[in-house]
């Protein structure tokens, strides 16, 4: 079953059915087509377009008549490209230990992110765990209780672990430069 419109006699009634077709195929997609169309076991809606005169037919079916192009809305595309998924999270923040010599290149609560089994120097890794605030003061300065802690006592760090690439290492600055008042 096809459904087309050919009012050709009145030139202002054609506009207003194109209009009203592009309407309902463009602007509102398979829910207000389906309005329109008889239900079928499928929700794609199949249109065409006229080469010559860029009109527009509403079809049940996925072919069209010569001299139109299909169109087809609410069909699933091929797989898009993988993106990020997979390169964040995995064997992350595995450097060992902290090294406790000071940074004079990093500011106090900066963060780095490096690769190796060691952090770099007057850092320690960013994976949520919980600190002295006597031991590391300036830090306490900076992050108070945000990510966690008594407020009082301790205090945690960011867990920045799935937030790393692959094989990498997010750590934070403890014994650097304290950020100057801005």
């Amino acid at each position: 079953m096809r459904f087309t419109r050919q009012i050709v006699k009145y030139r202002h009634f054609r506009t207003i059915a194109e209009i009203v077709g592009a309407a309902v195929l463009l602007g509102s997609g398979a829910t207000a087509a389906a309005a329109v169309l008889p239900a079928t076991a499928s929700t794609t809606i199949h249109g065409c377009e006229n080469a010559k005169t860029g009109a527009l037919s509403v079809e049940l079916k996925s072919s069209c008549p010569g001299g139109t192009k299909a169109l087809s809305w609410n069909t699933t595309g091929p797989q898009g490209p993988a993106g990020t998924t997979g390169i964040f999270g995995a064997k992350t923040n595995a450097a060992q230990g902290d090294t406790g010599a000071a940074n004079a290149s990093c500011y106090v609560g900066q963060i780095l992110l490096s690769a190796g089994t060691v952090p770099p120097p007057g850092t320690v890794r960013a994976s949520g765990q919980t600190l002295d605030i006597s031991d590391y003061l300036a830090l306490f300065a900076l992050l108070g209780n945000e990510y966690g802690g008594n407020g009082r006592t301790n205090f945690k760090l960011p867990d920045l672990r799935k937030a790393a690439p692959n094989g990498l290492t997010y750590s934070i600055c403890v014994e650097g430069t304290y950020p100057p008042a801005s």
